[in-house]
């Protein structure tokens, strides 16, 4: 009977231990998760910083937001517009520039990658080389089109192996710009920052911002340009655009000072028909991030052209007349 005793004892014993052992092999799995690459599986726990909004937008909406260590905090505002922060860690570090790089902070995080775009990045390669940071450059900030975002996307998906989400994402991109395009003919001038001297910096016809015109049913003003193009205030009057779309510069009314004032500025068609429109603060995200959100930003376009949105653009407005949302695949 003691023997009895002693047997179930021990079978109750080895069915505790191996219970427990299972538990501290189940944490450990979760904490060291293993991602694959191109160049195989690692068994190191992906820590991924991403240094720019577009590659931001990319990892989230690609599932990868749970590895972001790290991230710039214009990514991170942008995250906190569209409610997906909780797509990151609650302890992420945000950076609060992305030029010049933090290489200090950035060893401290030990990332397994840093993400971010060769505008920003290529000057300081070498620099997070030698400190033994790996990097991985996109060049969406540099897309003319919604090809080339398509392109960047598609290669994250193959770096990080998640290449159906990429697929997918690219998927719901291509509906989103075939329910929001239109055709048009309307001549707009983006103007994306107005000089003291009156001056002004335009988007010209291999820029993205000329994509995001053309889709909304617009034709762009400057679409002769290349690049982006510092003009002097009577190319504006000579272009005479029918609609004019403006970033504000520091606030609304010294921008509106500055346009206003510009010479022969009464005489454009846009000033007399009252087509003038402002992006305001933190609306300018849609327009100037070549991210998946970027589908949005031809709705945008759609909407000034057709008149029907604000004079002055918030992202209040674009919140609860938009609706940008980012999907994660």
């Amino acid at each position: 009977m003691n023997l009895k005793i002693v047997g179930l004892a021990i079978v109750i014993l080895v069915v505790i231990g191996g219970i427990a052992v299972y538990e501290v092999m189940k944490k450990t799995t979760t904490a060291n998760e293993t991602y694959p690459t191109t160049s195989g599986t690692s068994s190191v726990k992906l820590r991924i910083v991403s240094l720019a909004p577009s590659d931001t937008q990319a990892l989230i909406a690609l599932g990868l937001g749970k590895y972001i260590v790290g991230l710039d905090r214009y990514s991170y505002t942008m995250l906190q517009l569209v409610n997906k922060t909780s797509c990151i860690p609650s302890n992420v570090t945000v950076f609060p520039h992305i030029y010049p790089v933090n290489i200090s902070g950035l060893i401290e995080l030990n990332p397994t990658v840093i993400v971010g775009e060769k505008g920003f990045l290529y000057k300081c390669i070498d620099s997070l080389q030698k400190a033994g940071l790996k990097t991985y450059l996109t060049n969406a900030d540099y897309a003319s089109n919604f090809y080339q975002i398509e392109n960047c996307i598609c290669s994250l998906g193959k770096y990080f192996n998640v290449t159906n989400a990429s697929k997918e994402l690219v998927n719901w991109m291509n509906s989103k710009l075939q329910e929001f395009s239109s055709p048009g003919n309307k001549t707009v001038a983006y103007i994306g920052w107005i000089c003291p001297n009156y001056y002004f910096w335009t988007a010209g016809g291999n820029v993205f911002i000329n994509s995001l015109i053309q889709l909304g049913g617009g034709i762009n003003a400057f679409g002769e340009c290349v690049n982006y193009k510092k003009l002097c205030p009577g190319k504006l009057i000579e272009a005479n655009p029918d609609i004019l779309v403006v970033n504000v510069v520091y606030n609304i009314s010294y921008t509106k000072y500055l346009l206003y004032h510009i010479p022969g500025i009464q005489n454009v068609t846009a000033y007399k028909d009252k087509n003038i429109y402002f992006l305001c603060c933190q609306s300018s995200y849609l327009t100037n991030e070549p991210g998946p959100l970027a589908v949005y930003a031809v709705l945008l376009f759609h909407d000034i052209i057709n008149g029907t949105a604000p004079h002055q653009i918030t992202w209040s407005w674009i919140y609860y007349c938009i609706k940008p949302e980012l999907p994660v695949f």
